[in-house]
């Protein structure tokens, strides 16, 4: 008798994971076929091999590329370099990526650049924030961009519990902003079982210098952020978060 209940709780334990693997293929799409689509307008930038991650433009057409994002379970195209910003152009006929000198004092072999936003002041100064994972950990980066030195200085480095695994942000103010966390283990074996068991776990939060919370939660993966352009709605490729009046 303790065999068979053994045995009936292996085969249901097997068959929820078989689902779950089925579902986990479709949810990603890995059956589809890509079919070649042929971009006219679209040129390769030189100067971005170790891929690109984010992508900021401000109002005047500068545009900050985050690159070299090194990331558990994705390929790694420059494992001893560290992570760098670009600056592009989109005013120039042909506009060409500049790598961003970043000051003294901040840690630049163990920068890993990955979700960015950018914050203009009231006296027209660029805070550039910089979601970055250091030994695999995550923290949020505070820049001032100097634009005639085309240089970044950095000015804090923001840390809270609620900010683990974070992947993208999207900056409201001074030091305050929305933020992912796409996933809630930080073990790469326990994050595939995330993944393979669709757990709902990851969340949207809300930092300020006053108070830190959760502000959506029960998301598969949490991913990019992005702000309505009268700041009043906040969405992902999962939802749409209205900003409280």
């Amino acid at each position: 008798m303790g065999k068979l209940v053994v045995l009936t709780l292996l085969g249901a334990v097997l068959a929820l994971i078989g689902e779950r693997l089925v579902a986990f293929r479709q949810r990603m799409n890995a059956s589809r076929a890509v079919e070649p689509v042929d971009l006219p307008n679209c040129h390769l930038i030189e100067g971005l091999e170790n891929g690109s991650e984010d992508i900021d433009i401000l109002p005047n057409g500068l545009a900050f590329i985050s690159s070299g994002l090194k990331y558990p379970g994705m390929p790694n195209f420059a494992s001893d370099e560290p992570g760098q910003i670009f600056l592009m152009d989109l005013n120039e006929q042909n506009p060409r990526v500049q790598a961003l000198n970043i000051s003294d004092g901040f840690d630049k072999a163990s920068f890993n650049p990955h979700g960015i936003s950018t914050f203009i002041d009231k006296d027209h100064t660029v805070y550039l924030y910089v979601v970055n994972h250091p030994h695999m950990k995550s923290t949020v980066e505070k820049f001032k961009f100097e634009e005639q030195q085309r240089s970044l200085v950095h000015l804090k480095t923001i840390k809270h519990e609620l900010l683990t695994s974070v992947n993208d942000i999207v900056v409201l103010g001074p030091e305050q902003f929305y933020a992912t966390r796409d996933h809630y283990f930080t073990n790469f074996f326990l994050v595939l079982l995330e993944m393979i068991m669709d757990l709902r776990w990851t969340y949207v939060l809300f930092y300020s210098p006053k108070e830190v919370k959760v502000v959506a939660k029960g998301f598969s993966s949490a991913n990019g952020i992005t702000v309505s352009l009268d700041k009043k709605c906040f969405a992902s490729r999962m939802f749409c978060l209205r900003r409280p009046k």
